[in-house]
């Protein structure tokens, strides 16, 4: 991990955006999940997950919001959160920093936006799912002041599952 903190911006993304958080993703997830998951999981996820018209789909609709982290016009990375106004709360849907751009503050960056954006809109929590093995990532989530709630295990398809812990924060 580098520790050298760089100088990034946050901004809504967009359309335009589609292609380029395809790629990061696709990049993240081939370094950063094999031995937690299986190829094929990874491979069958992105599939679900990644495809332009489900970015598309996900960028028009009115309760979600993408945000990107850019250093000088290039996407470092990127975070997908999906409102739900009856529970006014957040789910951190995706979250993914180039792991050559981790340790450098970006996802930290990144979450304080989107808390500071939901707490400003009222939504009085965040929350999200992360795999059980991702030791990296509930480290991550944990010294950002998200604590554990309960185990889940969700059937995902062609004998896939994933096997996660529910991670919460209050927001302002």
């Amino acid at each position: 991990m580098n520790s050298t903190q760089i100088s990034a911006t946050v901004h809504p993304a967009d359309k335009r955006d589609s292609y380029a958080i395809r790629q990061l993703a696709i990049k993240t997830w081939y370094l950063h999940y094999p031995g937690i998951i299986t190829i094929k999981q990874i491979e069958y996820m992105l599939d679900q997950r990644y495809a332009l018209q489900e970015i598309d789909r996900l960028i028009a609709s009115p309760s979600c919001t993408w945000f990107k982290i850019e250093m000088e016009q290039t996407m470092l990375g990127f975070g997908h959160f999906e409102e739900d106004a009856s529970m006014r709360s957040v789910k951190v849907d995706k979250l993914y920093i180039h792991p050559k751009n981790q340790g450098q503050g970006c996802g930290t960056t990144l979450m304080r936006f989107a808390e500071a954006h939901y707490g400003k809109l009222g939504f009085g929590r965040m929350w999200l799912q992360v795999n059980k093995r991702n030791q990296a990532s509930i480290k991550f989530y944990q010294k950002a002041g998200y604590k554990k709630e309960k185990e889940i295990i969700v059937d995902i398809g062609q004998g896939f599952i994933m096997d996660d812990f529910i991670m919460s924060k209050k927001i302002n």
